[in-house]
């Protein structure tokens, strides 16, 4: 893809020559030779990345900066200046700039600027088409709609790590979406266009785990009649996720430990070390530290492994993203069910917010499908939710005027059942029922040792 640079640089040589540079590396160049032209231009189109120099005639580049960061946040822009104060850098770098090229210039130095804005706008370019597959996309993708500040956090990291070969370890209970984030970074990397290929350490038998990931010759073991290459070796150009790296045996974490450190590998049953260029993305969704100091994982392997940790939120702690969610899934199991459902009530969106998830997004998934099997309407109703979450919400129901108080209850004792029901939905845990309920745990127990 061809991205569009628009020069601001009143020397027309020197414009020449960074448009000449940007035209061999595939870049379509325009020219302004002012502040006044600069805007005009981008009046007329916006282009991918904008260069200016820092001292122009009719003002200072600077301000082109500024305002371009105001009006166009997310257009990449790069200063030339033979003025590089550190004040001027300093206001640069603020004012959005994702890089500075000093004058005079060598030439070789705007060539890697190029490289790392081609880089970077072919990353967005691979995410935005992500973004809108996703929209458009069933099940389990729409978790990566969130309203979450959690999630946005992961969702951010990986992609700053997405394009690097630095080692990435995803953290998270069974059901949280690891699975989809490290295909998600496969799929904005570099390596987007090589194999993605996966494999869960818990699932697969111990006895073939070694020849699944690392191959085997001929004549290894009794049936193995040919020589077969392993997932390491298929994943060659591309990314191999290994989900439940937990579970891996001892045996295997040591065949590991030693692949990450050299990069290269031995089929089982052969003496030939074979060179593998490939992206590990491993997930756990136990506590590694943990595991190391039981004596159950190699503190080795964890170092290599733990260079990127990124954590993914369980959904109780994505609550606000539940009716998203609902939606996404109800959007996809009708089109596949063919039934004409297009909603959640109020009623049934309340009871699935009060849920404490112990299978976190499958269950959410799970609670969706069976709903639009069961629903004869267009919208999934309290009743066809599974009866325990019914129970657990029968309580209080905020449209039944059925309450457990009296009409003329005073606040507090509103509120001590209202706290009592929020430690219900919690499993009688009071951090998370605090959370729910909005305030800290010290004012929870103040007000429970009160009610006492």
């Amino acid at each position: 893809m061809k991205w569009e640079l628009l020069i601001v640089e009143d020397d027309e040589a020197m414009a020449s020559l960074l448009a000449n540079l940007a035209k061999k590396m595939g870049f379509i160049p325009r020219i302004a030779a002012d502040i006044a032209s600069a805007h005009q231009a981008l009046l007329q189109s916006t282009p991918d990345i904008l260069f200016t120099d820092h001292r122009l005639p009719d003002g200072e580049g600077i301000e082109l900066l500024e305002a371009v960061s105001s009006q166009l946040p997310e257009l990449p822009s790069v200063m030339i200046t033979g003025y590089a104060t550190v004040p001027t850098v300093v206001r640069a770098f603020r004012s959005g700039a994702l890089d500075l090229i000093s004058k005079p210039f060598d030439n070789e130095e705007v060539r890697q600027v190029l490289k790392k804005v081609s880089d970077k706008l072919a990353q967005r370019s691979r995410i935005e088409a992500l973004q809108i597959r996703f929209q458009m996309a069933d099940g389990e993708t729409s978790q990566l709609v969130t309203n979450s500040t959690a999630m946005t956090t992961a969702i951010n990291l990986a992609n700053r790590v997405a394009d690097l070969e630095t080692p990435v370890l995803l953290t998270g209970e069974t059901g949280t979406g690891k699975s989809l984030l490290a295909h998600w970074i496969h799929n904005i990397s570099s390596k987007s266009s090589g194999p993605w290929l996966t494999i869960n350490c818990g699932a697969v038998a111990e006895s073939i785990a070694e020849s699944e990931l690392f191959g085997y010759e001929r004549g290894a073991f009794t049936g193995a009649n040919q020589r077969k290459r392993g997932l390491l070796e298929l994943a060659e150009g591309g990314t191999l996720f290994l989900d439940e790296i937990n579970s891996a045996s001892t045996a295997i974490q040591t065949r590991l430990l030693e692949f990450v450190q050299h990069g290269h590998l031995q089929r089982v049953g052969g003496t030939k070390t074979i060179k593998v260029d490939v992206r590990l993305v491993t997930a756990s969704n136990q506590n590694l530290e943990e595991l190391v100091t039981q004596g159950n994982f190699r503190q080795d392997l964890f170092y290599r492994l733990n260079v990127f940790p990124i954590p993914l939120p369980s959904l109780k702690e994505r609550i606000d993203d539940i009716p998203i969610l609902a939606e996404q899934f109800i959007a996809c199991y009708a089109r596949k069910t063919g039934r004409n459902v297009q909603g959640i009530s109020a009623d049934a969106l309340q009871i699935l917010q009060a849920h404490h998830w112990p299978g976190n997004i499958r269950e959410l998934e799970n609670i969706i499908h069976r709903a639009i099997v069961l629903t004869e309407s267009n919208m999934i109703e309290s009743q066809q939710l599974p009866i325990e979450l019914q129970q657990l919400n029968s309580n209080i129901s905020l449209t039944n005027s059925q309450y457990p108080w009296s009409k003329d209850a005073p606040l507090q004792v509103v509120e001590q059942h209202w706290i009592q029901h929020m430690l219900a939905c919690s499993d009688g845990n009071k951090t998370e029922a605090a959370r729910r309920l909005g305030i800290d745990a010290s004012t929870l127990h103040r007000k429970l040792k009160h009610s006492s």
